[in-house]
């Protein structure tokens, strides 16, 4: 994933005496003079701007500041010795910087106003100017608190839901299992039997799919073809295109912000419809009986055309006390073990439908 860099924007940060928003590059509080805290946390203005002075970007590109080992001065990231008492940055601090402090957006929806005294424009909150530190008369007054409304207590709402849920489905897996599990014996006679066996005719024809046009076979015919997403890069690629996130602020570390978006490319290729030919059912030929001797049909194949899957069925009728019922199997042994006349154990659900047989002792 790249990270593409849209520029810079100047941090703020609160006088932890008189709470006061000063300028990010500013070294004390414009208001009562309170250094700016070595371990203070930047953050957005409420309408961020991208910076354009060029001397400001290079400040701002420079990286974090360091902090004087002995007096604690804040410096530039390119000083070499403090501009309070000359001693060698080297073993300085170097402020901490790679936060993110939020998305940026150049209208957070709050209309700023010009300060009276500088003209640059703040926002109407503040109770001093962050660029000259010109009191605002205009600062309004933090709206009352309104009384807190507490709602009412839902006496188990949440736990009648989940019961009722619960009964639902008990009550359902009940119902299946006597519906379709639950099972009773009937003795019965077999009164007869019937079979079926049938062999699918197949023959080539056209038939349709769509795929990448790199994955298409040979001998296909091509068809109509689109441009899709094949795949998602984090580096530019030839036939790509750009996909990025919502821009965000990272504290560079010296009261500026570089606002970056996370990037991403996608690559196109063609999906194309094809058309192949491929061996398809087209007919089938059927055979029928109602002894034990169940047979294939003997299709008649012209040159175009072959034997596809071949299936069978095997039907037993029986008779329990004049009820009648009907069992049917893919397993010719056991249609071949139920002979007319003899007697078998049969499973039958609530609907009447018969879901197993074994022979009676």
């Amino acid at each position: 994933m790249v990270k593409k860099s849209l520029g810079f924007t100047e941090l703020q940060w609160t006088c932890p005496s008189c709470g006061t928003q000063n300028r990010g590059t500013a070294r004390f509080c414009i208001n009562c003079g309170t250094a700016q805290p070595e371990d203070v946390e930047f953050h957005q203005a409420t309408n961020e701007q991208i910076i354009t002075d060029i001397e400001a970007v290079k400040k701002a590109k420079a990286g974090a500041d360091i902090y004087c080992f002995y007096c604690g001065t804040r410096n530039p990231a390119d000083a070499e010795n403090c501009s309070q008492c000359g001693a060698d940055l080297s073993q300085g601090t170097r402020r901490a910087s790679g936060a993110v402090v939020g998305a940026f957006s150049e209208s957070s929806g709050v209309e700023q106003i010009p300060c009276p005294s500088c003209g640059s424009m703040i926002d109407p909150d503040v109770a001093t100017c962050p660029y000259c530190g010109a009191p605002i008369a205009s600062a309004k007054e933090p709206p009352p608190t309104p009384p807190s409304e507490t709602a009412p207590a839902k006496s188990g709402g949440n736990k009648g839901a989940l019961i009722g849920v619960a009964a639902f489905l008990l009550v359902a897996c009940v119902a299946i299992y006597f519906i379709f599990v639950r099972t009773s014996d009937a003795s019965a006679r077999v009164e007869g039997v019937s079979w079926t066996r049938s062999i699918a005719i197949e023959a080539l024809a056209p038939v349709q799919y769509e795929d990448w046009r790199t994955d298409i076979p040979a001998d296909a015919v091509v068809g109509v073809c689109t441009q899709k997403v094949a795949s998602v890069v984090d580096n530019p690629v030839p036939n790509s295109t750009e996909v990025c996130g919502t821009p965000y602020t990272v504290d560079k570390g010296n009261g500026y912000g570089e606002v970056v978006q996370d990037c991403q490319y996608e690559v196109y290729a063609d999906w194309c419809e094809y058309t192949v030919q491929e061996w398809q059912v087209v007919d089938q030929v059927v055979a029928e009986g109602n002894d034990y001797s169940p047979r294939d049909p003997v299709p008649q194949l012209s040159a175009d055309r072959r034997e596809g899957a071949r299936s069978a069925e095997y039907v037993i009728y029986f008779d329990a006390d004049g009820e009648k019922y009907t069992f049917t199997t893919t397993d010719e042994a056991l249609f071949k073990r139920a002979q007319i006349g003899s007697r078998w154990i049969l499973k039958v659900n609530t609907l009447g439908a018969v879901t197993g047989i074994e022979p009676a002792e």
